[in-house]
């Protein structure tokens, strides 16, 4: 299998040079452009798994170049940039961004985002080199998917910071409060069985109160919210006798 390709787009030569020497050392394929017209050139030449891109261009916005990747593809893309603002953060993400890292930022950090998004929008497994040999990445090796700010499942897109869900062509799902502290729950706790105790613990100290029949009802709005593709099972499935887990 191809080693995943990441086109990194930014106008400082050193940033370009320390992002292609990190990722090429994780397994990855690394092309980078300094512009617009450079990003256009190169994106036109490769099937592109990752895109890291800097909003500020010389010749254009970052943030234009997102919107059309978006038009076309559901790639991963991981906004890179000194405007750390929260309005860049916002638009960045509602535009179709699945991470934000803000300059000055650590290589390693960098590295473990690109690994989270790229376990969740391509099917491409990087290989990295170590003492024991060629291994492939694991979760070991990245942040933990309950730190992760942004996550994949199904046909959804999930921002936790913003506590907001999209659909992969980007028409948001309304969620209440208690069906967005659920279903965080319910991923956190993924391919885990949890009782209707267990996931009324894990969310108590909200301002609302939670009983066996608020879960349950919580549950079928959910499911009735984010369903699946047709004749694809459920995300969240009842385990009878027990309570509920999250397969996606």
């Amino acid at each position: 299998m191809n080693a995943p390709c990441v086109l990194a787009v930014d106008d400082e030569p050193e940033v370009l040079a320390l992002i292609s020497s990190a990722l090429v050392a994780e397994g990855y394929h690394v092309v980078t452009a300094g512009s617009v017209a450079e990003f256009q050139v190169q994106d036109a030449r490769r099937d592109v798994d990752i895109y890291i891109i800097d909003i500020s261009l010389p010749d254009g916005s970052g943030f234009n170049i997102i919107k059309k990747i978006r038009q076309k593809s559901d790639r991963g893309i991981i906004v890179l940039s000194g405007r750390g603002s929260e309005t860049d953060h916002v638009v960045g993400l509602e535009i179709g961004a699945d991470d934000y890292v803000t300059k000055p930022f650590r290589l390693r950090e960098l590295a473990a985002r690109v690994n989270a998004v790229c376990r969740r929008t391509s099917s491409k497994i990087p290989i990295s080199h170590s003492k024991g040999g060629i291994r492939a990445l694991s979760d070991e090796n990245s942040v933990s998917r309950e730190l992760e700010p942004n996550l994949s499942f199904g046909i959804y897109r999930l921002n936790f910071p913003a506590r907001r869900v999209w659909t992969l062509n980007m028409v948001e799902i309304d969620l209440t409060t208690a069906e967005f502290e659920l279903l965080s729950v319910l991923i956190r706790k993924r391919n885990n069985v949890m009782s209707r105790g267990q996931i009324m613990n894990a969310i108590k100290g909200q301002d609302w109160e939670v009983y066996d029949r608020t879960v349950d009802g919580l549950i079928s709005r959910l499911r009735k919210k984010l369903p699946p593709p047709e004749g694809v099972p459920h995300y969240i499935r009842t385990v009878h006798g027990i309570g509920y887990t999250f397969t996606a």
